[in-house]
């Protein structure tokens, strides 16, 4: 009897087992997001800036190479 019981009984508590394992890795995985990146209002005003910070960088550039790529177009 109890060798029946525990053959009907393990491939659900295995089963059970495998998908508590899969969830904690799912919550542990968010957890780990969470605290590496912050709440989200921080995390929108640091790409903001990064943003702007990008967006000054690639206008400066323009301004760089605009005259030598008018230059070469006349050519």
């Amino acid at each position: 009897a109890w060798g029946l019981g525990t053959f009907v009984g393990i491939p659900p508590l295995a089963l059970f087992t495998l998908s508590f394992a899969e969830r904690w890795d799912a919550i542990r995985h968010d957890l780990e997001l969470f605290f590496a990146l912050g709440n989200r209002k921080r995390l929108k005003a640091r790409l903001l800036a990064e943003g702007e910070r990008l967006a000054g960088e690639v206008e400066r550039l323009a301004e760089e190479y605009r005259p030598k790529l008018d230059a070469s177009v006349a050519r």
